[in-house]
């Protein structure tokens, strides 16, 4: 994990391998910017259990999880990143002219937007539209993807919106011109 201070904060960035461990062996400065706001740049297959991890240590010391950031061999964020800390309710439309992260559930009748990605920390239970200006390289991450619909770039895949029983988060995404879906540890 390495650590940088920014204006107003810490931004971690997370590397294969790392865990919630990490956290007790940052310097007693580093710590005092996780009063603040933490911006966390994630691994490929960060485990869902060290962002977790990450937001109660920030909430213990008084600070918050403002925003986490796809590894940056993924995408190059062009627009304002909206950050939501509540569910969604049915009927809610949510738009982006960057990434989209939700902080909680989005329940089926609701719609995200995003010209980038779409983070869910919960279920996605709602239709989301990453890359909806056709960035085709725009990821759907969800803890756990029920949507009946979703959407990347001008690609279209739909389901009966039942999941599986998986025990970790999702990952969907195109390849080969069809959106794939992946377990996020796999």
């Amino acid at each position: 994990m390495k650590t940088r201070g920014t204006r107003g904060g810490i931004l971690l960035s997370l590397e294969a391998g790392d865990s919630a461990e990490a956290l007790e062996f940052l310097s007693e400065e580093q710590k005092m910017l996780l009063t603040n706001k933490v911006v966390v740049e994630i691994a490929d297959k960060t485990p869902f259990n060290l962002l977790e991890a990450i937001a109660q240590k920030a909430a213990q010391m008084g600070g918050h999880l403002a925003e986490v950031k796809p590894p940056s061999a993924v995408i190059r964020s062009k627009g304002e990143t909206v950050i939501i800390s509540r569910t969604i309710r049915s009927g809610g439309l949510v738009e982006s002219s960057g990434s989209l992260i939700i902080l909680g559930d989005v329940n089926a009748g609701a719609e995200l937007i995003a010209e980038d990605d779409i983070i869910v920390i919960g279920a996605l239970r709602g239709i989301a539209h990453a890359g909806a200006s056709g960035n085709e390289q725009a990821i759907i991450w969800s803890q756990k993807i029920l949507s009946p619909q979703l959407r990347i770039a001008g690609v279209l895949a739909q389901s009966d919106g039942i999941g599986g029983e998986n025990k970790s988060p999702e990952i969907a995404y195109l390849k080969e011109g069809q959106i794939a879906l992946r377990l996020w540890d796999k």
